[in-house]
């Protein structure tokens, strides 16, 4: 799936980069794929997590990265596993 968009917002946020690996995307009504790995811009990330949870898929990884010199440059989030 190709997500595609243009800039907006602050000239902060114009170079930040956002990372989902997305898994269970419902592509279509019979089947469903492997992880798929989506890259939008940062203004953009709020829009493609309601398109993910629409879709029926569930977002295992987020990555930032981009934007200001001082900011971190990439940030990683992994859903820990639950003990069983």
């Amino acid at each position: 799936m190709k997500v595609s968009a243009g800039t907006r917002g602050t000239s902060l946020a114009n170079d930040r980069k956002v990372t989902f690996t997305v898994t269970n995307l419902n592509n279509n009504q019979y089947s469903r794929t492997a992880d798929v790995v989506m890259n939008v811009p940062y203004t953009r990330m709020n829009e493609t997590m309601q398109l993910v949870q629409r879709m029926g898929g569930k977002i295992t990884s987020v990555a930032v990265s981009g934007g200001a010199l001082d900011a971190p440059v990439a940030r990683t989030r992994t859903p820990k596993k639950k003990d069983d």
